[in-house]
């Protein structure tokens, strides 16, 4: 299921949230939205791939633990794809164990963070670094 929300200014940066929890998934839908960002939603890895079939993110926001394929998988495969192989990476997992972290690192994310250890804000001001802004 692909599901994507467009805000006033669609010139902004595009987020691709690649999350497979309903209430996380709306919750940083809505804070990206209410910060000016352009947000696209994917609750596992196929709609992921679908939706970076039509349109490349600006940054995307992914989780490791969904259905299907995970996010690392989906990560390997967002890394050597040639149209989205430069499109930072933010990890945001439950999954805090150092050889997850190591893993996704060496798998081409530009960050990785562990949910239970952030707030909403912290999130939001990692995704403005990494897209310098």
């Amino acid at each position: 299921m692909l599901e994507e929300q467009q805000n006033s200014s669609p010139a902004g940066p595009l987020i691709l949230v690649v999350e497979d929890d309903a209430f996380l998934r709306r919750l940083l839908t809505e804070k990206l939205y209410k910060e000016g960002l352009n947000v696209a939603e994917a609750v596992d890895g196929a709609a992921a791939r679908a939706s970076l079939d039509e349109q490349t993110p600006s940054l995307i926001l992914l989780d490791l633990m969904m259905p299907g394929t995970d996010g690392f998988q989906l990560l390997q495969e967002i890394k050597i794809n040639a149209k989205t192989k430069d499109v930072p990476v933010m990890v945001l997992s439950n999954l805090g164990e150092k050889e997850h972290v190591e893993r996704a690192m060496a798998l081409g994310a530009a960050d990785y963070m562990v949910k239970a250890h952030f707030v909403l804000d912290e999130i939001i001001a990692k995704i403005r670094k990494i897209l310098g802004q």
